[in-house]
């Protein structure tokens, strides 16, 4: 009898219909845009050499009256809609455009899990200040990362600029891609307040400012609401001037054990306060990158010193959130080398491994969640597992004992 394969639904805020028939066409005459189309259509095709199931779907697909389960399959090259069982595994890529999005997803968990036991396959993380406070208490990388301070007060970036020579770096606690990213200085020469750094949408600005209340006024109006971390600004450039910052996967491999999949240097524009690819960044192999700066020897130092430091903060952040599947950990490194531990994304995108053309990272960053996804299940469907443990202990070893749901690191032999 042919084995039942196990189900990932890989879960996205929002997919794009068309009405239109266009390449990628699915049966119904319709085309899809999916948020990463390039990366699901790499998990679909290694989903099929590794004898899983795999699916797209988003919270439109799903009816919670009825359980049905509305999702895209890869088939001929295209994207086929169809119903699909509900899976036993779901990768949660969503990228929130909004709240409404971010609700969306949330219920939708809520309600499959309400119908089926299933397991998600990569947890998530709180903000940037919880993150930061949670590392801080190791030992081990507490002095790797810059001094933190959350914007929780309206005198506290006076207070902040004061103590940092008059120069900040300032980001949202919940953003990604460099998005709301603030430079803040004082001009030596002119002594005018200036403010660079990306909108809310991406994109590059400068403000300049005669007095401190402007600039405070204008930093109000731009923060909003939101909860923004202050960093003193650190000199993470190239000889050149290009901000750079370098980019670890650290992801489960098939084992459950933590691996390094890849690291990879992204360079920002000159001017540039980020060095992100959606902010018009390149990638580089790290090796390479790093013995053009400092020499063969030391950058097979700094490399090695990052990878140990990244799979120390995996260790640190699972033990700390739950289970945990892939994590990007960015390092920034000063002209003299010494290394920062910039921010952790649990959420990490692909493109850097492809525009550095590291094909062998770019693979391994695919398959390795599926072959995480697949150990899951397998210990997943053992009786004598707990379903809700990323332990994979044997049940009886905790009898008369609470489990914290998800929230210890892998134990292998």
């Amino acid at each position: 009898m042919k084995a039942t394969l196990a189900r990932v639904g890989l879960l996205v805020a929002s997919i794009d219909v068309e009405t239109t028939p266009e390449s990628h066409a699915s049966d119904k005459g319709c085309s899809i845009k999916l948020p990463e189309p390039v990366f699901a259509r790499m998990l679909s095709e290694a989903a099929g050499r590794l004898n899983l199931d795999l699916f797209v779907f988003s919270p439109a697909g799903y009816e919670p009256r009825t359980g049905q389960l509305s999702g895209y399959r890869l088939r001929s090259g295209g994207w086929t809609e169809e119903l699909c069982p509900l899976p036993d595994i779901i990768y949660d890529r969503c990228f929130y455009r909004n709240t409404e999005e971010r609700n969306a997803c949330n219920a939708v968990l809520t309600a499959i899990r309400e119908r089926k036991s299933v397991l998600t396959l990569n947890g998530s993380l709180p903000g940037k200040w919880e993150v930061y406070n949670t590392l801080r208490q190791d030992f081990i990388l507490a002095p790797l990362l810059p001094h933190t301070t959350r914007l929780d007060r309206p005198d506290a970036l006076l207070q902040q600029l004061k103590s940092h020579n008059k120069e900040l770096f300032l980001k949202p606690s919940a953003g990604m891609q460099g998005k709301g990213a603030l430079h803040l200085q004082q001009s030596l020469l002119t002594r005018q307040w200036i403010a660079a750094g990306r909108t809310r949408d991406n994109r590059p600005f400068r403000q300049r400012f005669d007095h401190y209340s402007g600039l405070a006024e204008w930093i109000g109006r731009f923060i909003g609401r939101a909860s923004y971390i202050a960093q003193p600004y650190l000199q993470l450039t190239d000889p050149e001037g290009n901000p750079f910052d370098l980019r670890v996967l650290v992801q489960k491999t098939g084992k459950g054990r933590w691996g390094i999949t890849g690291a990879v240097i992204r360079t920002g524009r000159s001017g540039s306060v980020t060095s992100n690819l959606h902010g018009g960044g390149t990638a580089t192999k790290a090796s390479e990158y790093l013995t053009r700066l400092f020499g063969a020897a030391k950058a097979e130092q700094i490399i090695h010193r990052i990878q140990q430091a990244s799979l120390h903060a995996a260790e640190r952040l699972e033990n700390n959130y739950g289970r945990l599947a892939e994590l990007g950990i960015d390092f920034g490194i000063e002209p003299d080398g010494r290394i920062w531990l910039l921010e952790v994304n649990a959420k990490p995108g692909r493109s850097s491994f492809q525009q550095s053309d590291d094909r062998s990272a770019e693979q391994m960053s695919v398959e390795r969640p599926l072959r995480y996804a697949r150990l899951l299940s397998q210990r997943f469907n053992n009786p004598l597992i707990t379903n809700d443990s990323a332990t994979g202990r044997i049940q009886s070893f905790f009898q008369g004992r609470r489990i914290c749901s998800d929230n210890v690191q892998e134990v292998h032999p």
